[in-house]
């Protein structure tokens, strides 16, 4: 055990004059702000032209490409019934709720 004790004053001496030739270069400094643009407010498009292009485009209220005719249309008798479509004759019933006892404080400690 002793020649470790020896040896590790060896080794450092003989690794610092190596550790100190070998720096490791400064991290490179990126700011936050590199890029940043100030805010400059939108031009507001002519309501004219912005309703001419609207009118033009197909659609309704200038939504383009949706065709609705494929849509589920949906039975209005079943709209009323949130559980129109779904099927629950697998599902487990629940457990009945436990009868609440007669004494309000049933399971309340009290300090006296």
């Amino acid at each position: 055990m002793n020649s470790l004790r020896l040896i590790w004053p060896l080794l450092l001496a003989a690794a610092s004059p190596a550790l100190a030739q070998t720096r490791a270069a400064p991290p490179a400094y990126d700011s936050a702000f590199a890029g940043y643009r100030t805010y400059q407010e939108p031009q507001p498009a002519s309501w004219k032209d912005t309703n001419d292009q609207l009118r033009k485009a197909p659609g309704h209220m200038g939504h383009v490409g949706h065709d609705m005719s494929a849509t589920k249309k949906t039975d209005p008798a079943k709209v009323d019934d949130p559980h129109a479509g779904h099927d629950m004759s697998s599902m487990k019933k629940s457990p009945e709720p436990a009868k609440a006892k007669s004494d309000p404080h049933h399971g309340h400690h009290h300090k006296e």
